[in-house]
């Protein structure tokens, strides 16, 4: 799984590269969020405006368990999750993702970004009030594809990040065919991507050695 992400981008440059309409909250320079705490992300409401808000990351429906990444596989087999992909899909903002690698006593922060600079990574989002009534609970999760050859000496699944065409349509809600969704979250390119080994996430931008496949 992505163990946590990077979002350093202006706000002025999310609205401009997601063409954003509405801003409702967005928080910069975060060098590192992990599951559970506050993401932002953007989402379609039902006038068609791009809305920019912060979610908790963890998808929490009311019928099923927290959920912090989704497999693309799992994800449109799972009758559950069928109105959620068909109607709350988002995408969630990002400079940077962290996996973490383990050998013995020591452990290995990498850090993949895109060299494109500020990418977007396909998103669910659910909002409902708690049984209370008192708190509208607003989550989302990230989803999954196979991992690249940058990313799968460490891990078998990636991030699905998304260029610009494939962003558009996934926002779209009259794009309903779950067979075209699905075909969209593939592997990145290894080449447009780029790595840094790190000793843990706080030496979080430059620092680092380089791993990234030579052109």
């Amino acid at each position: 799984m992505c163990h946590s992400i990077s979002i350093l981008a202006d706000v002025n440059e999310l609205v401009k590269q997601f063409r954003i309409d509405r801003l409702l909250s967005y928080s910069s320079n975060r060098y590192e969020v992990r599951p559970t705490e506050s993401v932002s992300a953007v989402m379609m409401n039902k006038k068609g405006e791009r809305i920019l808000d912060e979610f908790r990351w963890g998808l929490m429906p009311f019928w099923a368990k927290d959920a912090v990444c989704g497999d693309r596989d799992s994800i449109f087999t799972n009758v559950v999750f069928e109105r959620i992909v068909r109607k709350q899909r988002c995408i969630i903002p990002c400079s940077g993702f962290y996996i973490s690698v383990t050998e013995g006593k020591e452990t290995e922060w990498i850090k993949f970004k895109m060299r494109s600079g500020t990418f977007g990574i396909a998103g669910l989002y659910d909002v409902w009030r708690a049984p209370s009534g008192e708190e509208e609970l607003r989550t989302c999760m990230m989803l999954m594809t196979e991992a690249n050859s940058l990313v799968s000496p460490y891990q078998r699944r990636m991030p699905a990040i998304l260029d610009q065409d494939q962003a558009e349509m996934w926002l779209q809600p009259e794009m309903k065919d779950s067979r075209l969704l699905r075909s969209i979250l593939r592997p990145v390119d290894d080449l447009l991507m780029v790595a840094n080994v790190l000793s843990s996430p706080e030496e979080k931008l430059e620092s680092g050695s380089d791993i990234s496949v030579f052109v």
